[in-house]
């Protein structure tokens, strides 16, 4: 029997909107990214970049239009956002990493074949929009078992070959689940959810969830972070992190009972109830 330590399950950390945005939080954020890295834990970044990619078709002059969250996604336009999110995203946050001598590669999710990539199903077309369906990772876990940080732009792919726009968290959920992620991490600017009293929920699930939100405790735009949380957690499997990213504990360690974050736990598998029918059963014989 092998006395091996088994390999410390990643952390995955979906970044996006404004923190790529600031220029002074996309720094702090990065430094205590290196921080993390330095003490050893094996993290996969996720970015998305909508916001680079509006000015991006602006400039241009392309409109897209969004429903239900999802950008609609014409074929022709495929190039440019994937030039966008890996040419110019991709590229300028591996160079932030490597100024802060941090091993990264910028890849995209289309670059792990083993990953299975679909298009979305949904009530009208989107377009060439896809969604993280399962698979196994052949790229990912090789750089994170090396010690470099796989950053990763949300372009997926067909098995023929066609690209598709992945939602980022969606993507994220979709990568935490195939690596077997320890925890996914969705960032913000504050500690985590809080309570009526101004204090940071440490545990938060679906009906929890649904109350706080229709007695008000959880509002603006907490609501779609939760609900989007709760859906992570479901899809990914691992619990869901929503927590400070100018907290290096939450990085290091999102899980510890010293971090102050809210973690929303997947769903629990319904209890399995065994049943054995007597109706067949011969009877039992008295002992004289």
């Amino acid at each position: 029997m092998s006395d091996a330590t088994p390999p410390v399950a990643p952390i995955v950390i979906k970044v996006g909107g404004a923190l790529l945005d600031d220029p002074a939080a996309r720094s702090d954020f990065l430094d205590r990214f290196a921080e993390a890295a330095r003490i050893g834990t094996p993290l996969a970044l996720v970015h998305g970049g909508g916001a680079a990619v509006d000015r991006h078709l602006d400039r241009i002059g392309v409109e897209t239009e969004r429903r239900d969250g999802i950008r609609l996604t014409p074929p022709t336009l495929m190039p440019e956002i994937a030039a966008v999110l890996s040419g110019q995203v991709g590229t300028s946050l591996l160079a932030d990493l490597r100024r802060r001598h941090v091993a990264a590669t910028a890849v995209r999710l289309a670059d792990d074949e083993g990953i299975v990539v679909e298009r979305l199903e949904c009530g009208f077309d989107p377009g060439s929009v896809g969604t993280v369906t399962g698979g196994s990772s052949m790229l990912f876990d090789d750089l994170i078992a090396t010690g470099r940080i796989p950053v990763i732009a949300s372009i997926g792919m067909l098995s023929d070959g066609t690209p598709l726009n992945v939602n980022a968290d969606d993507a994220a959920s979709g990568i935490a689940r195939v690596l077997g992620a320890r925890a996914l991490l969705l960032l913000t600017d504050v500690p985590g959810v809080l309570d009526e009293h101004g204090n940071v929920i440490r545990r938060l699930d679906f009906a929890a969830a649904d109350r706080l939100i229709d007695e008000g405790v959880i509002a603006g735009g907490m609501i779609p972070k939760v609900r989007g949380a709760i859906d992570a957690a479901a899809q990914s499997g691992c619990p869901v992190v929503i927590g400070d990213w100018a907290d290096p504990r939450v990085l290091a360690d999102p899980l510890a009972d010293t971090t102050v974050a809210t973690v929303v736990p997947p769903p629990s598998p319904p209890p399995i109830v065994e049943t054995v029918s007597t109706a067949s059963q011969p009877p039992l014989q008295k002992t004289p």
